[in-house]
């Protein structure tokens, strides 16, 4: 009688422990099929204080190299293809714009603030960069000053780039604010698809006061341009994968009889090529 109960009790036990091992294997199967959009400010929360530790002390021993090699790998390991947090950014004129609602192209977005002086080449650079590509990507630049502040700069941008603001004291959207000016600093340039997927972040680039229009503007076109290539190469692929995707719903609509007359049409045309080269 006892055999017989701890008998049954094991096997109650072994029931139990697998109907636990199915549930939780299903569980995980599940949520790994989520495709789960983490958002920028969870990821940057998540990692900027490791992240400031470590690149403090890299610039305490003026190591800049390795400064470099930390921002990169935190841009590439926690920061890319995570998604950008909706906010409204403020134009000169008009109401609030929606990043998420109102940018409906692949975005080129910069932030900076009217006391940061540029190179003496950027603005015309990416002026260039903003008229040949503006049909294919909107470009933005954001400040973070006053209206009055913007007007000052309006006139040194092109037409093709729009300019927002954002006054801290006054925005409603504070907790992805916060992440954007001060986690990582500005200038900086953020580089996302239409659905606001981070494809990489990138500091401008840097250069001597002293540095010549022609030097400056050559450093800064080619540092922006990469920017505009990462981006038009992402919209070429998804134009490409569209494109298949719908090729491949067509053949799947067609009906058998179609694809038979097309086979024998193909037959027929290689029989007619045989003969005329015989």
């Amino acid at each position: 009688m006892a055999l017989y109960y701890i008998s049954y009790r094991n096997l109650f036990i072994m029931k139990k422990l697998l109907v636990f091992i199915t549930l939780s294997f299903c569980f995980i199967n599940s949520y790994a099929q989520i495709d789960r959009k983490i958002p920028f400010s969870v990821a940057i929360s998540a990692h900027i204080v490791k992240y400031n530790l470590k690149i403090d002390a890299a610039y305490k021993d003026k190591d800049i190299e390795r400064a470099s090699f930390l921002f990169d790998s935190l841009v590439k390991n926690h920061l890319s293809g995570t998604y950008m947090d909706n906010f409204n950014v403020y134009p000169l004129k008009g109401d609030p714009i929606s990043l998420e609602e109102d940018y409906e192209k692949p975005l080129f977005l910069i932030t900076y603030a009217s006391w940061c002086v540029p190179g003496i080449g950027e603005i015309p650079a990416l002026n260039d960069l903003a008229d040949r590509f503006h049909d294919q990507i909107d470009f933005v630049v954001l400040f973070w000053d006053n209206k009055e502040k913007l007007k000052e700069k309006s006139r040194e941008y092109s037409q093709n780039i729009q300019l927002v603001h954002i006054d801290e004291k006054t925005n409603q959207d504070s907790h992805i604010i916060n992440k954007l000016k001060h986690a990582l600093g500005f200038p900086m340039m953020y580089f996302m698809d239409s659905d606001k997927k981070i494809l990489d972040i990138r500091k401008i680039a840097a250069h001597h006061s002293s540095e010549t229009l022609n030097n400056s503007y050559t450093i800064h076109f080619n540092s922006l341009s990469k920017g505009v290539s990462l981006l038009v190469t992402d919209l070429d692929i998804k134009s490409i994968k569209a494109e298949a995707e719908e090729a491949k719903r067509i053949e799947d609509e067609r009906t058998d009889e179609e694809r038979n007359i097309d086979e024998e049409y193909e037959k027929y045309r290689r029989e007619q090529d045989s003969l005329k080269n015989n």
